[in-house]
C-alpha cells in the first residue's frame, strides 16, 4: 500500500504545486510590496473575520454559519489528515496513539456541521441557485461540495469499519484520494481561497476604500495595462470566492447599471491566468463601466475574504486620466477646480458673504476648541448652509468655542476619486499649509468626503488630525445633555 500511495500522493500534491507556482509567479512579478502598517488592527481583524468568521456570518447568518462550519472543519481536520497521510506514506504510524483516539472522537461533531453545511450550500447553489451566484450551476462546485460530503462520510463511517477489512480499506482510500482530487483541484477553482483568504484579510488596508498617493518624481501614472496591477490588487484576483455580496450591495449594479465589482475581480483573474500583461485595462474592465462606480466601498466592506476593489478601479481611472481619456463631463469639473479650486466655479467672495451672515470667527488654536471645515457645499450651496446655521446654533448653545479658516479650497475629492492625482495633490498641499498655519487639534466638517479625504489621505502627506463629522460631534454633545426626571403620573 505504501509504494503505490506514494505514486499517488505525488502525481496529485504535483499538480498542485505546479498550479500553485503559477500563482506565486504572477503575485512576485507584479509591482510594489505588502503593506504591513497598523499591525494590532491587522491581527485583530484576522481574529474577527478569519477565525471567527464575522464578516461572513453577519450579513447572512444562515448561509454564513453554514460556510463558517466548514471553514473550521477545514482547520479542525489539518491535524487528523496529516497523521493520515505520515501513515498511508508510511513515515509514521500515529493512528494507534491514545491521543489521536481521542482526538478522532473531538472530529465527530466538526463532521456532522460539515456535513449538515456542506450539504445546505450544495442545495442553495444546485436547487435555488440566488442571482448573486450566477445564472448557471457551477459543475466545480457542487464536484467540490460533494467531495467535502464524501469526507465527512468517510470519516464518520470509519468508526463502524476496520481498516484490516476489505471495506475499511476501501473506505481509507476513498477518503484519501478525494483529498488529493480536491488538492488537485483547488488551485484552478475559486476554492483557493480557502488558502488564500486568511492571507488577504491579513493585508487588507486598515481603512476603506485606501488609494495610495502616486510618486510623480518616479513617473507613476496610474494603472494602464495589466501587468501594472500591484501584489495585492493580483492576490485578490485569485482569491475571490465569486459569492456575490459586492454584486448585491454596490449600488451602482443595483441601479441598473453595467458596473458589477464581482465582474471586475473575476476579470483581473482571467487577464492574469491568460497571460494577458500587456492588454489595457480599460479593454480589460470596459472604460464605461470604470467610470460608473461611485468609489462608496460598499464591494470592499461587504467582502469576506478582504478583497479591495476601489484602488483597482480608481488606478484605472488614473490610467486614463493621464493620457487625456477621460469623460468629457468630468472636463468642466477639472477646470473649475484648477481655476477657482471648487466644483461649482464660484469666487470666494460668496463664501465670505456667508461666513460674514453667519457671524463665523477666523480660527484661533488659543480661543477655539474647534476647527469647522465648510467644504464646498458649506461654502457655496444654500440649502447645505441652512443645515450649517443649525449646527452652529448647537455648538453655541453647548459653548463650544469653533472658528473657520480664512481661506479654504476642495479638499480634492473630486479630483482623487476619479483619477486626477495631480489634481488632487495640488489642492492636498495647498490646504495642508493652510491647515498647518491654522495649527487645529481637532477638525469638525458636515461633509463625508472632507472626513475621509482629510482624515486618510491627507495622512500620507504627514498630516495627522482628528477629523469628525458634525452628525458624530453632536451625538457626543447630546449624551452630556442630563435627561430631566420624570414628573408625577397623571
Amino acid at each position: 500500500m505504501t509504494l503505490a500511495f506514494w505514486v499517488v500522493f505525488v502525481a496529485f500534491v504535483g499538480a498542485f504545486a505546479v498550479q500553485v507556482a503559477t500563482r506565486v509567479r504572477l503575485i512576485a512579478a507584479a509591482p510594489g510590496e505588502f503593506a504591513l502598517d497598523d499591525m494590532g488592527g491587522r491581527i485583530q481583524r484576522f481574529l474577527v473575520d478569519v477565525v471567527f468568521q464575522v464578516q461572513t456570518i453577519r450579513e447572512r447568518p444562515i448561509v454564513g454559519l453554514a460556510h463558517a462550519f466548514v471553514f473550521w472543519g477545514f482547520v479542525a481536520f489539518g491535524g487528523y489528515t496529516t497523521v493520515e497521510f505520515l501513515h498511508g506514506l508510511g513515515i509514521a504510524d500515529l493512528t494507534e496513539t491514545r491521543w489521536f483516539f481521542a482526538y478522532r472522537i473531538v472530529l465527530v461533531p466538526f463532521a456532522t456541521m460539515v456535513l449538515g453545511g456542506i450539504l445546505f450550500l450544495l442545495v442553495r447553489r444546485a436547487v435555488f441557485r440566488p442571482a448573486a451566484l450566477g445564472s448557471a450551476v457551477s459543475i466545480e462546485s457542487i464536484v467540490i461540495a460533494l467531495f467535502i460530503a464524501t469526507l465527512m462520510a468517510t470519516f464518520l463511517l470509519a468508526f463502524n469499519l476496520d481498516e484490516t477489512t476489505v471495506g475499511g480499506r476501501v473506505n481509507w482510500w476513498v477518503h484519501m484520494l478525494v483529498i488529493l482530487a480536491f488538492l488537485a483541484l483547488i488551485p484552478a477553482s475559486k476554492h483557493l481561497h480557502l488558502v488564500l483568504s486568511p492571507i488577504t484579510v491579513f493585508l487588507r488596508s486598515p481603512e476603506l476604500g485606501r488609494i495610495p498617493n502616486l510618486d510623480f518624481e518616479k513617473e507613476e501614472v496610474g494603472l494602464e495595462a495589466v501587468k501594472d496591477l500591484g501584489k495585492k490588487a493580483v492576490l485578490d484576483a485569485l482569491t475571490c470566492v465569486e459569492c456575490g455580496r459586492c454584486q448585491v450591495n454596490c449600488p451602482a449594479f443595483g441601479a441598473g447599471k453595467e458596473l458589477n465589482p464581482k465582474t471586475i475581480i473575476l476579470q483581473s483573474q482571467q487577464a492574469l491566468l491568460s497571460g494577458e500583461r500587456d492588454r489595457k485595462l480599460a479593454d480589460v474592465y470596459s472604460e464605461k463601466v470604470l467610470w460608473q462606480c461611485t468609489t462608496c466601498g460598499a464591494c470592499e466592506n461587504q467582502c469576506p475574504v478582504g478583497i479591495e476593489h476601489t484602488p483597482i478601479i480608481i488606478g484605472a481611472r488614473r490610467g486614463l486620466v493621464s493620457n487625456g481619456e477621460a469623460p468629457e463631463y468630468l472636463g468642466a469639473m477639472y477646470n473649475q477646480l484648477e481655476r477657482r479650486k471648487n466644483i461649482w466655479g464660484l469666487g470666494y467672495d460668496q463664501r465670505q458673504k456667508f461666513v460674514t451672515s453667519a457671524a463665523l470667527e477666523l480660527f484661533d488654536p488659543a480661543k477655539h476648541d474647534v476647527l469647522v471645515w465648510l467644504g464646498c457645499a458649506g461654502s457655496f450651496e444654500a440649502d447645505f448652509q441652512k443645515s450649517l446655521r443649525s449646527l452652529f446654533d448647537i455648538l453655541r448653545a453647548k459653548a463650544v468655542r469653533f472658528g473657520v479658516l480664512s481661506k479654504e479650497q476642495c479638499t480634492g475629492d473630486p479630483a482623487k476619486r476619479t483619477g486626477n492625482e495631480y489634481m488632487f495633490q495640488e489642492l492636498a498641499t495647498a490646504n495642508i499649509h493652510e491647515l498647518r498655519a491654522a495649527g487645529p487639534k481637532k477638525i469638525l466638517t458636515s461633509c463625508p468626503h472632507c472626513v475621509k479625504t482629510i482624515g486618510d489621505d491627507y495622512r500620507r502627506f504627514g498630516y495627522d488630525v482628528e477629523i469628525v463629522h458634525s452628525s458624530v460631534f453632536v451625538a457626543e454633545l447630546m449624551r452630556d445633555v442630563e435627561t430631566p426626571a420624570a414628573g408625577p403620573a397623571k
